[in-house]
């Protein structure tokens, strides 16, 4: 099971028209900070991921767009009998990504958002999942590897109120995993 990026067809569609009129220039790290907390238990019990992108555009030219792309990884440890879960762990990083444009292609604001969301985010995550894992490793946590992100088309499904459930928050996934090892 991996974490998954959903976007409607409409939005992979644009995201499309963006990236054959773009090429990848440069990707870097902006900022990172980490934190665990030092009560960590040494009891094996099952630790809970969550996940948070939070994309967005940093600069916009004729020749090219910088995209932010900022990454937050929690781990909330689940020990039996205690409610409510502790958070263990905290990663976040924020990274640039910079395409440069086809000459004479300017791309829509409707592209710019499909690509922020699907494709930039796409581009950040193996860089984000090294550092994760590096830092969380350097914590004293032996975390599994952070699994593969995919893009895929968002299911049609009928609105909320006719469904009777809320909205799901987008681009925020939750995987479980057991600690040690």
């Amino acid at each position: 099971m991996g974490f998954v990026v959903q976007q409607d067809e409409a939005s992979l569609i644009a995201a499309h028209r963006f990236q054959v009129n773009a090429e990848l220039k440069e990707l870097r790290l902006l900022d990172c900070s980490a934190s665990i907390s030092p009560q960590v238990s040494e009891k094996a019990g099952e630790l809970r991921l969550g996940l948070e992108f939070l994309p967005s555009i940093l600069e916009h030219s004729k020749t090219g767009v910088w995209f932010a792309v900022k990454v937050s990884v929690h781990g909330d440890q689940e020990a039996p009998g205690e409610s409510p879960a502790k958070r263990i762990f905290e990663v976040s990083c924020r990274f640039a990504v910079q395409y440069g444009l086809r000459e004479n292609y300017s791309p829509s604001g409707e592209e710019l958002d499909a690509f922020k969301e699907g494709n930039a985010v796409f581009q950040c995550w193996p860089y984000a999942r090294e550092l994760v894992q590096n830092l969380t490793l350097r914590m004293g946590l032996h975390l599994p590897p952070l699994p593969l992100l995919r893009i895929a088309p968002r299911p049609v499904t009928q609105p909320a109120s006719q469904a009777g459930e809320p909205a799901k928050k987008r681009n925020s996934h939750a995987r479980r995993s057991k600690r040690g090892t």
